[in-house]
């Protein structure tokens, strides 16, 4: 009975994340652009990140779609890696949140890297990618990682980015602070030694589903907190 309670609960998150169409074998790519979407590397509502990168025109849908709900003055920030890798090797990422101890219980986020890195894949057929999981999901009722290159919206083919995403939800228990889940990606061959990859994270909502960072009470300000202080991270090449 808890095994289909679980499930039935975790569908329910993955369509919540906006992660069911992304796991689906996709058409190709419409030139519809989607305006309910948004990549950033760092809090959302700034207009550039501290070292001048691309911030998407549609970051404005953060602000947008949360105009209406109270600011924290504290509350959950996400974190992405700093990491190193030679040509050729498999760098580690790992993801992390801070301020949100005992205090939310299901997550659904998409994080964006260059297309010319390879995220590593568990079954190459449901698109499902390897990772470990940290302390801060010590305890979960489900996890699940995919990787998304087909089918992308237009706003990442036009920076040449992929994405990959994951969600978890919690049962009996509560998220915690400190690492999500450390993912892999393969640095190419022919890299470049000093070569420095973004990794950011990526918003995603339409009318039938949105990226989430829930509470248990689903205090939206508490949600707008998390996207509005998330730090993009690193892959260098050395």
């Amino acid at each position: 009975m808890k095994h289909k309670f679980t499930a039935a609960v975790m569908a329910a998150a993955m369509a919540a994340a906006g992660l069911t169409g992304c796991m689906e074998k996709k058409q190709p790519f419409s030139s519809n652009k989607s305006t309910e979407t948004a990549v950033t590397t760092s809090a959302a509502g700034n207009d550039s990140t501290p070292n001048g990168e691309f911030v998407s025109e549609s970051i404005e849908l953060i602000k947008l779609k949360y105009a209406d709900v109270p600011d924290l003055t504290s509350g959950p920030e996400f974190k992405i890696s700093d990491t190193y890798a030679k040509p050729g090797e498999i760098a580690k990422v790992t993801v992390s949140v801070n301020g949100a101890k005992d205090k939310w219980n299901t997550c659904g986020i998409h994080v964006t890297y260059p297309e010319v890195l390879e995220c590593q894949l568990e079954n190459a057929e449901n698109n499902s990618i390897k990772y470990e999981l940290g302390d801060a999901v010590a305890g979960n009722s489900a996890f699940i990682a995919m990787d998304w290159r087909e089918n992308l919206d237009e706003e990442l083919v036009r920076e040449h980015q992929c994405s990959f995403f994951f969600t978890t939800v919690f049962m009996d228990t509560k998220g915690g602070d400190g690492d999500i889940a450390t993912f892999f990606i393969k640095v190419p061959d022919d890299a470049k030694i000093g070569t420095v990859y973004k990794l950011g994270f990526y918003y995603k909502s339409d009318e039938n589903a949105s990226d989430m960072f829930r509470d248990l009470e689903v205090d939206l300000a508490f949600e707008k907190y998390a996207f509005t202080h998330m730090t993009g991270g690193t892959i260098t090449v050395r």
